[in-house]
């Protein structure tokens, strides 16, 4: 009863009446609640920026000073009603909905400390919640649950109690650290990963370094969430540096602490696994195996909205694409620009879809014996942010310009390509992540040379021919759309075709 006597006073009348969050009241619909007309308009999508906010709520522009107060208000009152949701509802979890009332608790803890000092409901509150802390491992939380008992033994004058709990706060807040250090090093190695950043030898060796210390602290904390940052540093790891066979027992490692503790199973989880398998199916052309795999009955369902529905979509198009089911590939992109929340990716990611496109396009001719009527102008003027980018799917785009032209009996325009090309070789092609792309290059400009003399490069024995055939000698990456090996089996045909003696 002590308790509850302490918190009446904190809760008191007069602050009961000035509680500023949301409740159910906000939402009624009438005239002068400006508050429940700002709610309603990003709830159902008409209000996308500052502009149109005010022009919805007060038919004024976003200086308004009466819409930048109302902004900041109702934006108040959201972050405090985030510390009143229904844990229930929220979270799927045992583990969320634990954590949330954990951390729920730590902050009133933390205010009451601040009123009233280390008081018995403080004492009260951490009893109450510490087990559940433990029984999920929050060492931050668990640090600072210890360090409150202290305080309050330490003001009580309890000396065994104290000396007893000091044990585990020292534990804990080493514990807490190992925590702290092994998510500070995956995204320390996430940010050396970062989109095409070229994979230097020197780079795997850090990220190396990196992991096999992430390893030390997963083996001693025993976490999940940690166990699945080093999981995915690890399958980052072993595909930047094309290993395959352990990237799948990294794959099976994970599945298996999943299946064995249902507390570990999310489904961002899941399907940060099936993708990185998914990708080993693509990389070791297993196509039909990798279809079966996105198909089958039991697989994960993503929700469309979700980026990894398009991730895995782009892997599907590739598996279709590179086993000439080409109607299969074209319904994928189809299902992907009519998702409603395509326009909602990045520049990058739209363009993109529009230079596989244009790959399943020239195959389609390439198969079927088309005319390869196509515009390349046109996409190489929808594609801006790719065609700045000098490295990645750049490097698509002028392979999939030369293969057009070369289709089309145009080699002299290729010719005049082929100086920037190799430019463009000795400048962005020299790292582990270009070996491929480089190989490819390197077999064009040959060409070239030959005056791309079809029996002469059908006889050849470039060395260039036989790296690119080996099967994961390097690394694949997501902007070689169709395998070189075979470009090049295309191009030297289309050369035969018309006539390039």
């Amino acid at each position: 009863m002590e308790a509850l006597q302490q918190l009446v006073k904190i809760v008191n009348r007069k602050r009961l009446s000035k509680i500023d969050v949301f409740d159910k009241t906000f939402l009624n619909n009438t005239n002068s609640n400006i508050y429940q007309l700002l709610y309603e308009g990003l709830e159902n999508g008409k209000i996308t920026d500052d502009a149109s906010a005010a022009a919805y709520v007060y038919g004024s522009e976003e200086k308004d000073a009466k819409f930048r107060k109302l902004k900041q208000r109702f934006k108040n009152k959201l972050q405090k009603t985030v510390l009143l949701l229904d844990a229930d509802d929220v979270f799927q979890s045992e583990k969320s909905r634990v954590y949330y009332e954990c951390v729920l608790t730590n902050h009133i803890i933390e205010i009451i400390i601040q009123l009233n000092g280390t008081t018995k409901l403080v004492y009260e509150l951490v009893k109450e919640n510490y087990s559940k802390a433990k029984q999920y491992n929050f060492y931050s939380i668990l640090k600072n649950y210890s360090y409150y008992l202290l305080s309050y033994y330490a003001i009580n004058g309890e000396k065994k109690l104290f000396d007893k709990e000091q044990q585990l706060f020292l534990l804990y807040v080493d514990l807490a650290q190992k925590e702290q250090l092994s998510k500070f090093l995956y995204f320390k190695t996430f940010i050396l990963f970062e989109e095409f950043t070229p994979i230097t030898d020197e780079l795997l060796k850090n990220v190396f370094n990196n992991l096999n210390e992430l390893f030390e602290i997963k083996e001693e904390l025993k976490n999940f969430e940690i166990d699945f940052y080093y999981y995915f540093l690890a399958l980052d790891y072993y595909q930047k540096s094309n290993q395959l066979d352990k990237l799948i027992n990294i794959c099976n490692e994970a599945d298996e602490l999943m299946s064995t503790n249902s507390a570990a199973i999310t489904n961002t989880r899941r399907t940060i696994i099936f993708l990185f398998r998914l990708y080993t199916y693509l990389t070791k052309r297993q196509y039909n195996e990798g279809i079966e795999f996105i198909h089958a009955e039991n697989q994960i369902q993503v929700p469309k909205d979700n980026i990894n529905w398009f991730l895995i979509k782009e892997i599907e198009f590739k598996l279709f694409l590179q086993s000439d089911r080409l109607q299969e590939a074209y319904s994928v992109y189809e299902e992907v620009q009519k998702n409603k929340n395509f326009e909602r990716q990045t520049q990058k990611t739209k363009e993109r879809w529009l230079i596989y496109h244009a790959y399943c396009v020239f195959m389609d001719n390439y198969i079927n014996q088309g005319d390869y009527k196509y515009s390349l102008g046109r996409l190489l003027n929808e594609v801006q942010v790719n065609v700045k980018d000098k490295s990645g799917f750049n490097y698509a785009l002028r392979i999939i310009e030369i293969l057009f032209n070369a289709a089309r009996n145009d080699f002299n325009l290729i010719f005049s390509k082929i100086d920037a090309l190799r430019v463009y070789r000795s400048r962005y092609l020299n790292d582990n992540t270009y070996k491929r792309n480089h190989l490819f290059l390197s077999l064009l400009i040959k060409a070239e040379k030959s005056g791309y003399n079809a029996k002469t490069m059908k006889e050849a024995k470039w060395p260039e021919i036989a790296e690119l055939r080996k099967q994961n000698l390097y690394i694949i990456a997501d902007w070689e759309i169709m395998p070189y090996e075979r470009l090049w089996d295309i191009f030297v045909e289309l050369s035969e075709k018309n006539k390039i003696k």
